[in-house]
């Protein structure tokens, strides 16, 4: 008997999608590697609804998007074949409306229907069309604008039958209909249109968008440190060269829970450290209530800092009080003011992150790099769990700076994040890169995405070292209950 093979349909990609955008369409789509072939566009074939219908009806699965003038891309996904039709509503569990680029920048955003029932809608007068009326490409015939674009009469109004993530409408299209090109792609399953895997993923994580962003918050906002340790708020120490951004990842990663870019801790740019102090900072939602941690901040070690291994060995133990002013002149004491000279657990470290900033990783100073690996042996001998936050990764490479969102498949990212690890001698998943808010003025998702799983990290790490450190103390005690009651008996 002889086998037929069918080999994977050859696709020719000629549209504007790009493959990052393709490889996030992917993730959102899940189960498995795409094809997506060109199908309609309205450049190519005319904007009408006649010959949307022609090219796009009874094609499986389809991805509409949008390109506007101000370089925002959005569109659909539909999991059901369009049809023509006098209008009816057609249940999709699989569809959804979603944002890959607002105003020239990346802005990864996904919504799900809230009523699959009502998620794709088919009219032979309408193009793509999801909850009706939610996000309407166009109606009939749209003609051709002088300037090239294309003035669409379809609408985007999330809310109806699709969440809106509390993402506003004109957020995603910039309020404006207008567009440069509108696409329709066939979405093939099971086959990877790419031959060769230049960036394949090194780091998997889910897509980094307000969906998931939202998860991370929530999860961050439950974490507790564990029951027994008499132990309100972990203390995540930071520490790391002059410069390396150790106050604006403080600031950045309290922006998510905020919702805009804080601006708490003091930064700036200098040969010595702006930060004098040692200063505990609360994460606060925009609530109000804190979070169960405290983000402590630290002069950034180099010349004139103050911060050497005898004062760094006092921040470990919880003996240096909160806005302690660091002087390279003197060491803290137990004569210093504030001392804490019996310090509880709650008061001392209970996470080291060290802060590098990943472009100048191989400049660093040798005297440096001595105290740092010090350091780490210190909190090591202590039972304090270390992880490394690598800041500035848009200076890698002039594309990361783009594409954020796909940092964990960038070479020269992993390249960086294995040196730091082989350096320090620490677990490449405890090495953390990252992008602090520096010029933004709004917020952007994959950089919230960054800062929250290198807080998660820190926080996991925390809570397992004291857990044990917990359980250890509870055998001891009973240990020692059991040779009294002996002694007494």
């Amino acid at each position: 008997m002889v086998k037929f093979i069918t080999a994977a349909p050859v696709f020719r990609m000629t549209g504007k999608l790009t493959e990052y955008q393709m490889d996030q369409l992917e993730a959102f789509i899940g189960s498995g590697p795409k094809v997506f072939r060109l199908l309609y566009s309205i450049t190519r074939d005319g904007c009408t609804a006649t010959e949307f219908h022609r090219k796009c009806d009874n094609q499986g699965p389809t991805v509409t998007v949008l390109y506007n003038p101000h370089g925002s891309v959005y569109g659909g996904y539909a999991g059901v074949s369009w049809q023509s039709s006098v209008g009816f509503h057609t249940e999709d569990k699989t569809a959804f409306i979603f944002q890959l680029m607002n105003s020239g920048k990346r802005a990864v955003n996904i919504f799900r229907p809230k009523d699959a029932s009502k998620a794709i809608y088919c009219n032979s007068n309408d193009s793509s069309n999801f909850g009706y009326p939610d996000f309407k490409a166009f109606s009939n015939t749209v003609p051709l604008n002088n300037d090239g674009t294309f003035s669409l009469n379809g609408s985007i109004s999330l809310g109806h039958f699709y969440h809106n993530n509390n993402v506003s409408n004109k957020d995603i299209n910039n309020g404006s209909m207008v567009v440069t090109e509108m696409e329709v792609y066939a979405v093939f399953a099971d086959y990877p249109r790419k031959s060769t895997d230049t960036h394949r993923t090194w780091r998997k994580t889910p897509a980094l968008t307000d969906e998931y962003i939202s998860k991370l918050k929530e999860e961050l906002a439950s974490i507790t440190p564990p029951k027994g340790s008499g132990i309100t708020d972990f203390q995540l120490l930071l520490v790391g060269p002059v410069g390396a951004g150790k106050s604006s990842f403080i600031n950045t990663a309290m922006s998510p829970f905020a919702d805009r870019i804080m601006h708490k801790a003091a930064v700036g740019t200098s040969s010595q450290s702006v930060t004098r102090k040692y200063i505990t900072y609360p994460v606060r939602k925009s609530g109000g209530s804190c979070l169960n941690l405290r983000l402590c901040d630290t002069p950034g070690i180099g010349d004139h800092s103050g911060l050497d291994a005898l004062n760094i060995n006092f921040l470990l133990d919880g003996h240096v009080p909160s806005s302690f002013e660091f002087s390279c002149s003197r060491h803290i004491s137990a004569k210093t003011p504030g001392f804490v000279h019996r310090p509880s657990l709650a008061e001392e470290a209970h996470c080291v992150a060290i802060v590098l900033d990943s472009s100048t990783i191989r400049d660093i100073p040798a005297v440096t790099m001595t105290l740092l690996n010090d350091l780490k042996n210190l909190a090591l001998e202590k039972g304090i769990p270390l992880a490394i936050i690598m800041t500035k990764i848009d200076k890698l490479h002039e594309e990361i700076a783009d594409n954020l969102a796909d940092v964990f498949k960038r070479p020269e990212v992993k390249t960086a994040v294995d040196q730091v690890s082989e350096a320090f001698g620490i677990p490449p998943n405890h090495v953390f890169p990252v992008k602090n808010y520096h010029s933004e003025m709004e917020t952007e998702i994959a950089v919230h995405g960054l800062a929250l799983l290198a807080l998660r990290k820190m926080l996991f790490i925390a809570s397992d070292a004291l857990e044990e450190r917990t359980s250890a103390n509870e055998e001891r005690q009973e240990a020692t209950a059991d040779v009294t009651e002996s002694d007494t008996a």
